[in-house]
């Protein structure tokens, strides 16, 4: 994972000065907004580009914007000076948001964002958020659309984390990647290193490593061209 950049607002940073006009295409958010509203709410932003390694949050941090990435990846982690034992919730791709939340509860972040695709992004306050939806309350119907899908996400991944056996994690994050794999377009989040996958589940890398390789070698598992991992016959169920 390459270092990140220092500041929030990194100096790395360009910012552009006019509206993707397909960007309510990507986001249904935006999308929610009747047309003169949702160009009032884009104008209050800033579009941005921020290259591999900028930290967008860190955790603990006050949320003051919200992200809407259009292109490239942004990591969520956690306990980033824990070494190897740094903790991954998972990728953001185009069409993600982040922040949603800060809407309604106390705003710190939980996580720390770093983008590891040279990403471009638009920032968006949050009052200017707010207001938008206290003039068109209908649009909170797409934040809650948002808030699910991320608590959707939260839960398979407490179900991964439940397994007290560290085998069960990854045979089930194998499946679950597996399964994206054949049926979306994109693969992000499915391109991981060993120490990403190792992060992912809560494990050491050597664990994961040593795994891995006895799955490569016994036929169950391999990478394909794009480097990610694909399932060749049903994982066993003890390792």
């Amino acid at each position: 994972m390459q270092a990140p950049t220092n500041s929030f607002r990194d100096s790395s940073q360009v910012m552009t000065s006019s509206a993707d006009p397909m960007l309510p295409l990507l986001f249904p958010l935006l999308q929610a907004f009747p047309a003169p509203l949702r160009a009032t709410l884009v104008a209050a932003g800033e579009e941005i580009d921020a290259p591999a390694g900028t930290q967008l949050w860190q955790e603990g941090q006050d949320i003051t914007d919200i992200i809407l990435l259009s292109s490239g990846i942004i990591i969520a982690s956690a306990n980033p000076n824990a070494g190897s034992r740094e903790f991954l919730y998972g990728h953001m791709s185009a069409g993600a948001v982040a922040g949603l939340h800060a809407l309604m509860m106390p705003s710190h972040a939980q996580v720390q964002l770093i983008v590891r695709q040279d990403a471009h992004y638009l920032r968006l306050p949050l009052s200017a958020v707010r207001a938008a939806l206290t003039a068109h309350p209908a649009a909170w119907e797409a934040v809650a659309h948002e808030l699910a899908q991320g608590v959707f996400h939260l839960m398979n991944m407490i179900n991964l984390l439940g397994h007290s056996n560290g085998y069960q994690r990854l045979r089930r994050l194998l499946i679950q990647m597996d399964r994206r794999a054949k049926n979306e377009h994109l693969p992000s989040g499915l391109i991981l290193n060993q120490q990403e996958i190792a992060a992912r589940i809560g494990l050491s890398r050597e664990m994961v490593n040593r795994m891995l390789s006895q799955l490569r070698s016994g036929g169950y598992i391999e990478q394909d061209e794009r480097g990610i991992l694909q399932i060749l016959q049903p994982l066993p169920r003890e390792f």
